[in-house]
């Protein structure tokens, strides 16, 4: 009897979810402690309700990156009210000024580790800032458009294992 692996195999794309975080109080403090207002968590349940609605029925995110400055983990916590995350992992590479570049590669050795696991990556949610948004975009979809993002805006990519590139099919723009 042959023992199959169930899974991911490296055909099937992965979407992944850039988010910036929902608006913040004014740098009063250092940055990294700065918290949501309550217009950003607002705009946090209505991203995390078109995000379900749209991308994510079954309401399931496989891996969830998020930076550890207060305002981007209150944002994914609110996102993860409405949503399930089989992992949330604090990534100190993605915050305001991180390397896009090296977590380019680091989300690219993630879904390459899963594939053909039982723990596959279908989607994944990454919760940071801007700039750093802008860059992670141009970089997982080798372009150069440099999108901006309002506070609690998602970038919606389809990732290709087989080419390690995305092509960027929505971008929801929160109010």
């Amino acid at each position: 009897m042959r023992n199959v692996m169930s899974g991911q195999n490296s055909n099937n794309d992965i979407l992944i979810f850039v988010m910036r975080h929902g608006e913040a109080e004014q740098p009063i403090r250092d940055d990294r402690s700065r918290r949501l207002t309550h217009a950003g968590q607002q705009q946090c349940v209505e991203a995390s309700a078109w995000l379900a609605n749209q991308y994510c029925p079954s309401k399931k995110i496989d891996l969830t990156l998020v930076s550890p400055y207060k305002r981007a983990l209150q944002s994914s916590e609110i996102m993860l009210q409405t949503l399930s995350s089989a992992k949330v992992e604090e990534n100190d590479d993605i915050v305001p000024n991180g390397s896009a570049s090296l977590v380019n590669d680091y989300v690219a050795a993630r879904i390459h580790s899963a594939i053909n696991t039982t723990n596959p990556i279908s989607n994944m949610l990454i919760v940071s800032h801007m700039p750093f948004v802008s860059y992670l975009v141009d970089a997982l979809c080798d372009s150069y458009t440099t999108s901006l993002f309002s506070t609690a805006s998602i970038a919606v990519i389809k990732y290709s294992p087989k080419t390690d590139k995305g092509i960027l099919l929505h971008h929801y723009q929160s109010v």
